[in-house]
């Protein structure tokens, strides 16, 4: 009885699953010892599987591909994850430990710089008070014996004609 075959992979698997042709040394008569192993399948399975009931009696399967099983994470990725992370923990604390110290030495140079500054304003009131005019009267009449005049001063005429003579005098001289 002829086999049906629905597609060319049912032809390869039947091939792949049959004795191999003669080779020139069998055609000889030179008896060689089989090999024991089976063949590998190549056939990627993208057919489904027919029912064990649709098979006819003594026919068995084609060989199947192993299923995929996820791999178990090694103990020494999970140290490396670990480790990695923990480095990356201590950058993180080191690196907020750090920020802090910035602020703290911020905030105690604005406040030096604060008490500097009503340092100065207070010297420039003191300035300002030293300098002032009523301070400064009141010393020169205590301390010097100095006193404003009482009338006022007068303007003084200089004849041109005698600032001459008196330079033409001084040259000679």
């Amino acid at each position: 009885m002829a086999k049906v075959y629905r597609n060319s992979a049912e032809i390869l698997a039947e091939r792949a699953m049959g004795p191999d042709p003669p080779t020139h040394s069998e055609r000889m008569q030179v008896p060689l010892p089989k090999p024991q192993q089976q063949r590998r399948m190549i056939y990627g399975g993208t057919m489904p599987i027919p029912p064990q009931s649709e098979l006819p009696q003594g026919t068995t399967l084609p060989p199947t591909n192993r299923k995929y099983t996820q791999r178990k994470v090694s103990p020494f990725n999970i140290i490396l994850v670990l480790m990695g992370t923990a480095a990356a923990i201590v950058l993180y604390i080191s690196n907020v430990i750090a920020v802090n110290q910035l602020v703290n030495d911020i905030h105690k140079s604005e406040v030096r710089l604060q008490e500097i500054q009503s340092d100065q304003e207070a010297l420039r009131a003191h300035i300002n008070q030293m300098s002032s005019l009523e301070r400064i009267r009141k010393r020169a009449e205590d301390e010097l014996g100095l006193k404003n005049p009482a009338d006022v001063p007068g303007w003084i005429d200089v004849d041109q004609e005698k600032i001459r003579t008196i330079e033409e005098a001084s040259r000679e001289h």
